[in-house]
């Protein structure tokens, strides 16, 4: 390892936390704070998912999820039900509350990630993408 490998990486979570941090300001106008903002777009976009699959999908510890959940539950942005065929997993549908609120939250999202990419053009983008993925799937 090198000083430069310390600086990629390093920059990398730079960049992770300067964009979740301008979306939890946007996401603040709906009281969801703390990430929650990203929990209910991946319900919305995978309604009746499990709460061990988003934990997957997101990269998150199963406890961390579990408050985010009680969270989200309490303030009735979404709903959780028992799955029909395992009634040891419970499914995770987002309320209309959450509907409603959800092309705001998806055009917040966007302009996060359009501002984070803007000076990139189409080659430089699948270049970084190939390479996030590989450094995804080996770490």
């Amino acid at each position: 390892m090198n000083d430069t490998d310390i600086t990629l990486y390093r920059r990398i979570g730079l960049i992770t936390r300067k964009s979740t941090t301008e979306m939890n300001q946007l996401a603040a106008k709906f009281q969801l704070e703390n990430n929650l903002f990203l929990y209910l777009i991946r319900i919305v976009e995978n309604e009746g998912l499990s709460q061990s699959d988003l934990a997957d999908l997101l990269q998150v510890d199963k406890t961390t999820l579990s408050r985010a959940i009680k969270k989200l539950e309490k303030n009735l942005y979404i709903v959780k039900e028992t799955n029909p065929i395992n009634k040891n997993f419970n499914q995770l549908f987002p309320t209309q509350k959450t509907l409603d609120m959800y092309e705001e939250l998806f055009s917040f999202e966007k302009q996060v990630i359009e501002n984070g990419l803007k000076f990139l053009n189409s080659e430089e983008k699948q270049c970084l993408n190939d390479l996030l993925k590989k450094i995804n799937t080996t770490s």
